[in-house]
């Protein structure tokens, strides 16, 4: 009895039995999010990332950005460290050169911040935060060398 039947159609019997078992599934599973894609109430996205924005989130000075959730939240906790390094270096009369070496001890933290976007928004508000201190100065071009310094 096995014997009539062939290799050929024993494969394209498993491969109808797979693809209404899948659609079975996703229909059981996703039905009413099927249910509204269908009805243009949902677009269709492949990758989540994470939580809906909010109005407060837009007036955010990170926001213009779409990067990956975490590195912007690396981002935005990178820039608060170097805020308050700033403000730590001001107060305790750090020469030009410990800053820098603070700032690239820092920087190290955050290898993911060095190659997005986001690196370009954290220089230009680096060299406006450091132009309050006259005794920090950082230059727009030595901002972003102690990037590739920090991470050699």
């Amino acid at each position: 009895m096995l014997s009539n039947i062939s290799w050929s159609n024993y494969a394209i019997a498993v491969i109808i039995l797979l693809f209404l078992w899948y659609v079975f599934v996703l229909l059981k599973f996703y039905f009413g999010s099927l249910k509204e894609l269908l009805h243009g109430k949902r677009k269709f996205r492949v990758f989540r990332t994470g939580t809906k924005k909010n109005s407060t989130e837009s007036s955010d000075l990170f926001s213009e950005f779409r990067e990956p959730f975490d590195t912007l939240e690396d981002g935005k906790e990178l820039f608060s460290k170097l805020q308050s390094a700033i403000i730590e270096s001001s107060q305790t009369n750090l020469s030009a050169v410990e800053f820098r070496n603070y700032i690239r001890f820092i920087l190290e933290a955050y290898p993911y911040v060095k190659r997005s976007s986001l690196r370009e928004k954290i220089n230009a508000l680096m060299v406006s935060e450091c132009e309050k201190h006259p005794q920090l100065i950082l230059t727009y071009p030595e901002m972003d060398g102690l990037w590739d310094e920090a991470i050699s």
